[in-house]
């Protein structure tokens, strides 16, 4: 019996500690010519509401997503737009004032597709809308990972056209999930940069 309990130790210990070396990370990005100038865009709160109905699910390992996923990739969405001088973007207290001032709600004109609306309501030359497929931390007793999968796309304001999109997933042990975003957000703007160069 000893010798069995070594054994299932010993599984239970590389099983953990292979997995904390695995990190996955895919980042793709689309890019079409603008039809006109852009000089303002604003970023829309993230759909999540793939991820608010499995919000904690597991046994021995509990992955627990976070509540309010679509404002804080939102946020970190403009925080990192802002740091490239190439448009003026709007902050996320400046939408939320500007879209109450206008008597209209954020997420149903961005369910409704209604980006028109959103550019007269925001002055927004372009709206980015994103959609959030993971955005979850794992955990068990050694063993922590941090999740996050969205897509997001900027669109003309005036006729609804894809200016660009992206596509981001990544999965790394001992990361939190909202440092993990903050890291695969960057990188992703990173490689939009190089990209419309």
């Amino acid at each position: 019996m000893n010798r069995l309990t070594e054994v299932l130790m010993l599984l239970i210990c590389i099983s953990c500690f292979g997995c904390k070396t695995i990190s996955t990370s895919v980042i793709n990005v689309d890019i079409d010519i603008p039809s006109r100038d852009i000089k303002t865009l604003a970023v829309m709160r993230f759909d999540d509401k793939l991820i608010q109905d499995n919000a904690v699910k597991g046994v021995f390992i509990k992955t627990v997503s976070n509540p309010d996923a679509g404002e804080m990739l939102a946020t970190i969405m403009t925080n990192e737009l802002r740091s490239w001088n190439t448009y003026k973007i709007l902050t996320r207290s400046d939408v939320k004032d500007k879209m109450r001032v206008g008597g209209a709600k954020e997420e149903e004109l961005v369910n409704r597709g209604d980006y028109t609306a959103l550019g007269k309501i925001l002055k927004a030359d372009a709206v980015v809308i994103g959609k959030i497929h993971s955005f979850d931390l794992s955990r068990m007793t050694v063993y922590e990972r941090g999740n996050v999968s969205f897509t997001a796309e900027c669109l003309d304001t005036r006729n609804g056209k894809v200016l660009w999109s992206v596509e981001a997933n990544e999965s790394a042990s001992y990361k939190d999930e909202i440092e993990l975003a903050s890291k695969v957000v960057k990188e992703t703007i990173e490689k939009l940069k190089k990209e419309m160069e």
